[in-house]
C-alpha cells in the first residue's frame, strides 16, 4: 500500500479497504501525537489552557491535508466531486477555531455553540461514514479514473 499516494494525492480513486486502512493509521497517529504533545508540553489535557488549545489546533491543521486527500479519493470512487469534503471539513475547522478562541471546547462546561457544532459534525460524520466507508464505489471507470477493484461492467442484455 502506497501511503504517500494515500495521504498526498488528490487524484484518482481508492476502494473501501485502503480508505479504512489509511483512516485508521491516520487517526492512531493523530491521537498519539495530539494527546502526547498536549500532555508532555502542557501537563494536562483535562483543563483546556490556551497553550493546549493552540497545540491541538496546529496539529489538527497538520493532519487536515492528508485526511482531505484520503476523503477526496474515496469521494472520487463514489463519483462525487472533491468539494463534498467541505461538508465535513468546514464544521470541523470551525469547531477547532472556536475551541482555539476559547468560545467552545471546555469538556466540563459545554455551551450552545459546542452542542450545535458537535451535532452538525456528528450528523455529517454519519453520512460520510456510510458514503465513504460502507458503500461500494462506481463499478467500472468514471470521470476520476478506472475502478480500483478492476471491475469491468457487464453490458445489459
Amino acid at each position: 500500500m502506497d501511503f504517500g499516494y494515500l495521504y498526498t494525492s488528490f487524484e484518482g480513486r481508492i476502494s473501501r479497504k485502503p480508505y479504512w486502512i489509511g483512516l485508521i493509521v491516520l487517526v492512531i497517529i493523530m491521537m498519539v501525537i495530539i494527546f502526547g504533545a498536549s500532555f508532555l508540553l502542557i501537563g494536562s489535557i483535562v483543563e483546556p489552557t490556551f497553550q493546549t488549545r493552540l497545540v491541538t489546533f496546529v496539529l489538527q491543521l497538520l493532519f487536515l491535508y492528508p485526511s482531505t486527500a484520503l476523503m477526496v479519493k474515496r469521494l472520487h470512487d463514489r463519483n462525487r466531486p472533491s468539494y463534498w469534503a467541505a461538508f465535513i471539513l468546514v464544521p470541523m475547522v470551525l469547531k477547532s477555531l472556536t475551541d482555539l478562541m476559547g468560545m467552545t471546547g471546555d469538556p466540563l462546561n459545554q455551551n450552545a455553540l459546542d452542542y450545535l457544532l458537535n451535532i452538525i459534525i456528528f450528523v455529517v460524520s454519519i453520512w460520510f461514514f456510510v458514503e465513504l466507508g460502507c458503500l461500494r464505489g462506481t463499478v467500472g471507470p468514471n470521470q476520476y479514473g478506472p475502478d480500483p477493484l478492476g471491475a469491468i461492467p457487464v453490458p445489459a442484455r
